[in-house]
This record gives structure tokens, C-alpha cells and sequence, in this order.
């Protein structure tokens, strides 16, 4: 995929910007959205009917892998804890 820059003139098509998330629709030729430091990338509109379910599927099944891993390192957190005896109010940091 060719790379555009913000404020380029650019024929009509959908525009995407990674960095951002941002979708520059243009319906006819002109100038992307932004200034140079942001980049663009022709999305085919096909690819983005395919790519949009996957990326919520993605998103679908990470979410509770994200969850049992702050889930487990909280818990395994106070549960070192409890085995050094730090008990509460005290900081691993902090111990003498």
C-alpha cells in the first residue's frame, strides 16, 4: 500500500490513518485531511467490509484474555504479599 501524506492532493477514494483511526472519505480528487506529519493509506472498500468483523472478533475474543491476566497478576500480587508476610499497609518497596 502506497503511503500519503495530510494535505496531499489525492484522487477520490477512502484514505486511512493508522496512527489515528481516522477514515478520510473523499468523493472526488483533493487534499487529505492533517498536515505532514500524519499519514494516510488508500483502504480498499471491499478489504474494509472484510477487515472490520475480524477486527471485532479479535477484539471479542482478547477482551477476557485481558481480563484473567489483570485478574491473576492482582491476585498473585496480594497473594505474594500474604507469603512474605507483608500483610496491609505496607509496600514491597518499603520493607526492612
Amino acid at each position: 500500500m502506497k503511503r500519503y501524506i495530510g494535505g496531499e492532493f489525492v484522487e477520490k477514494g477512502k484514505y486511512y490513518n493508522f496512527a489515528t483511526g481516522r477514515l478520510a472519505e473523499l468523493g472526488a480528487a483533493g487534499k487529505l485531511p492533517g498536515g505532514p506529519n500524519e499519514t494516510y493509506r488508500k483502504v480498499n472498500s471491499v478489504m474494509m467490509i472484510i477487515m472490520a468483523p475480524l477486527a471485532t472478533l479479535l477484539f471479542i475474543i482478547l477482551l477476557p484474555v485481558a481480563y484473567v491476566a489483570a485478574f491473576t497478576t492482582l491476585w498473585g500480587y496480594k497473594l505474594l504479599r500474604l507469603m512474605l508476610g507483608m500483610g496491609h499497609g505496607h509496600s514491597l518497596a518499603h520493607r526492612h
